[in-house]
């Protein structure tokens, strides 16, 4: 799977609510101070003002970086990841970093920049 498929991922799974599906995205390192309730309450948060959920969650090409200042030596990519509902737009921007054959999300931070 490519970073961008797993961050796809994550968004799909955010879309739908699956918590557990998006939390096992993660880096063992950030599955130890994240759990799928404090990413529900981190969406939930993000979403308070918004009169209805995420529908669809769509990696922003344009806004993916490959290079950039403070990247570790296994990171791959930070892709951008727009969560839309019928009347709002948030993101989640994602860290993404191989751990041997696998893409795992290392970093996010939650809201539009």
């Amino acid at each position: 799977m490519s970073y961008r498929a797993v961050a796809q991922r994550f968004g799909d799974c955010i879309a739908q609510k699956d918590y557990d599906a998006a939390w096992a995205l993660l880096s063992r390192d950030l599955q130890v101070s994240s759990t799928p309730w404090s990413i529900k309450d981190a969406v939930t948060t993000m979403t308070a003002y918004a009169s209805g959920s995420i529908h669809e969650a769509q990696v922003m090409d344009d806004f993916t970086l490959e290079n950039w200042p403070g990247k570790q030596p296994d990171d791959l990519a930070v892709a951008y990841v727009a969560l839309n509902g019928e009347n709002f737009s948030e993101a989640v921007t994602l860290t993404l970093t191989a751990y041997g054959r696998e893409i795992m999300i290392r970093h996010m931070e939650w809201g539009r920049p």
